[in-house]
């Protein structure tokens, strides 16, 4: 089902709560893609804060909504096939390819359709046959309700200067529909 489609029928349920038109659309999120681990914004601020080094924090959006805001030590790589696999190719260390990253990945978008998408195919891009054998495959997680959720708890977000920000580019109108105002930027 489209994400329209989608919201279409939860307003079409008389459903206005915002936080439930959140839940419902994580809820399918989480049935489109059974197989992605999901880490809470809870949890992966509270590794933020421990361990940042420790986990790679891929931002599968466009550059136009990462300029807008993302997590603070995000790496922007767009969700198509080839730029994640070309990415992915580059971290691994010369002389050691077979071993694999071996930092968590944490992918997010804007509600977590793009990064759940992203975290799959790196899920088996790891897990396939690909010429190589891998001695571990890294801990890949879908940031549960994306940006979206981080966002209206309020958590720590910056612009393409760093500077903190409490806004997200909402991808489309129809995202836009699970922000409240304050949270959304213009697009």
């Amino acid at each position: 089902m489209m994400a329209d489609q989608l919201l279409k029928e939860i307003e079409a349920a008389g459903i206005t709560d915002l936080s439930e038109k959140r839940s419902r659309v994580i809820k399918w999120v989480k049935g489109l893609f059974p197989g992605v681990e999901v880490v809470t914004t809870e949890t992966l601020q509270q590794w933020m804060k421990e361990k940042p080094e420790e986990m790679i924090i891929l931002d599968t959006r466009t550059s136009a909504e990462f300029d807008v805001s993302h997590l603070p030590g995000a790496i922007l790589v767009p969700p198509e096939e080839d730029a994640l696999l070309e990415f992915f190719k580059k971290q691994l260390a010369p002389g050691r390819e077979e071993e694999g990253p071996s930092k968590p990945i944490i992918c997010y978008c804007t509600v977590g359709y793009r990064s759940s998408m992203a975290a799959q195919l790196l899920g088996s891009y790891f897990s396939r046959e690909t010429g190589k054998t891998f001695m571990a495959s890294p801990k890949i997680y879908n940031v549960c309700g994306g940006l979206v959720v981080w966002a209206v708890e309020r958590r720590q977000m910056v612009d393409r200067q760093e500077r903190p920000t409490s806004v997200v580019h909402p991808y489309s109108p129809t995202w836009a529909k699970l922000l409240e105002p304050e949270f959304r930027a213009e697009i």
